[in-house]
């Protein structure tokens, strides 16, 4: 029997970071599906926006219930539940539907992967032990390349064979060989379990959802945006005194109330904002140069997706949480030089693309792997899936946000004439290097004591 535990390690392992390739579906996934999806469904072109940022609010709005309901179901079980509930939820959402479940199978889809997230990370706290944490994060993100490349290329095979329902092949090649495994190798979890607070569950969705409702409300509808608003913020009172003192709280506020961690969180909100702003920026620079095809745009995303995990890899790998400073400050120059480039594609601003590519690649694995790294070291081994709930949560906000700080935000202080991309890449840099100056305020984290994980327990 003891001969087989280092190889059941690897088993559990595997179904770990196979499992957490899922993440892809709801946002990848969903955007090749896009066209049999506005097709199918008939619908207007301004929802497809809408269709897409709804995995983003299932993702903030579940963040802190699903990290709760991974405590209390253990580790073991919420990610096996995850899993089950993605593989029925993404092929769902490709069958043709009114607008209406559509947009709730998105918003279940987020709830699913935010659930994912956090029994997953639990997990290869497990598995690979305090002192290893950063090498399992930085394996995670080495994995999801091969994933997100699974995705891609067995949707795009089967979509032209079966329609929408191609989905089916990669959710099935990536679900199926995590459930068998992780029912065979995943540990127990045999720890006290706290209850689930659903009053307190309920309160979170509403305030969150009436505070994220009040953002675009603002531009069409000031007078009720402030209404809401105001409605969301007494929401938001009740809660947290509904939270105060409970002996198993939604709201972590024993997390929030260390300095460091709350330095992490606000890292990780600018940190997604600049970076999906810089996505935003990227795009427009690239279709601007000369001679680049749409087949050369993709590899070259194909490239910085590499670079960023194995970068990320280094940065877990090596475990210094300075490296989140670093990748920040990284990104920051990336970015600035990509909008000095110019999109005429002469010869002299190829290298100053490619560098700027390069750093931004780079900065961008080093920077999302460390950072969760410092998080995560900053809270208790049993407080895990808590504080990747606040991580999701902060991400999740950034990423929504992005566009908002690209577009809405420059539009109310300058002219229509003055948007372009060279500002938008500008403003991502400028956040960028916003995130590498909280990044360095919560870089004093030092990891809780703990032994290497030689087998699962």
């Amino acid at each position: 029997m003891q001969d087989r535990k280092p190889e059941r390690r690897v088993l559990a392992i595997t179904a770990v970071l196979t499992g957490l390739g899922m993440a892809a579906l709801p946002t990848t996934g969903m955007a090749m599906l896009m066209p049999w999806v506005m097709q199918q469904g008939a619908y207007p072109v301004a929802t497809a926006g809408v269709i897409q940022t709804a995995h983003a609010y299932g993702l903030i709005l579940a963040a802190l219930p699903m990290a709760a309901l991974a405590a209390r179901l253990g580790p073991r079980r919420g990610f096996l539940v995850a899993l089950l509930a993605l593989a029925v939820l993404v092929p769902a959402a490709s069958l043709p539907l009114d607008l209406v479940p559509l947009l709730a199978l998105r918003l279940a889809q987020g709830a699913g992967s935010a659930l994912l997230l956090c029994a997953g990370w639990s997990l290869l706290r497990r598995l690979f032990g305090e002192a290893r944490l950063g090498l399992g994060l930085g394996c995670a993100e080495l994995a999801a390349l091969p994933a997100l490349l699974l995705v891609q290329m067995g949707a795009g095979f089967a979509l032209s064979f079966l329609g929408s329902l191609g989905i089916l092949v990669p959710t099935l090649l990536l679900a199926l060989p995590s459930l068998i495994l992780g029912l065979i190798a995943l540990p127990e979890d045999d720890a006290s379990r706290p209850r689930f607070d659903g009053l307190g569950a309920v309160l979170s969705v509403l305030s969150l959802g009436l505070l994220l409702a009040a953002v675009p409300l603002a531009v069409i509808r000031p007078v009720v945006a402030l209404l809401v608003l105001n409605l969301g913020l007494m929401l938001s009172a009740l809660w947290i005194w509904q939270q105060w003192r409970r002996p198993a709280p939604l709201l972590p506020l024993d997390l929030l109330a260390r300095p460091q961690a709350g330095w992490l969180l606000a890292a990780a909100f600018v940190g997604n904002i600049a970076l999906t702003a810089a996505d935003t920026g990227l795009l427009s620079r690239l279709n601007g140069f000369a001679g680049l095809s749409q087949d050369g745009i993709g590899f070259m995303f194909l490239g910085l997706a590499a670079l960023t995990a194995g970068a990320g890899f280094l940065a877990g790998r090596s475990g210094a949480l300075s490296l989140a400073r670093i990748g920040m400050g990284l990104t920051a120059v990336g970015l600035a030089a990509l909008a000095v480039a110019s999109p005429g594609g002469e010869a002299q601003a190829w290298p100053i693309l490619a560098a700027g590519l390069l750093a931004f690649g780079l900065g961008r694995g080093l920077f999302s792997v460390a950072n969760a790294l410092a998080l995560l070291r900053a809270a208790p081994p049993e407080r895990n899936a808590a504080a990747t709930g606040l991580f999701v949560l902060a991400g999740g906000l950034g990423t929504l946000l992005g566009p908002l700080y690209l577009t809405q935000l420059p539009a109310l202080l300058l002219p229509a004439r003055a948007m372009s991309t060279e500002l938008w890449l500008g403003l991502a840099a400028g956040a960028a290097g916003i995130a590498a100056l909280l990044s360095r305020s919560g870089a004093k984290t030092a990891p809780h004591g703990g032994h290497l994980a030689r087998e699962p327990i």
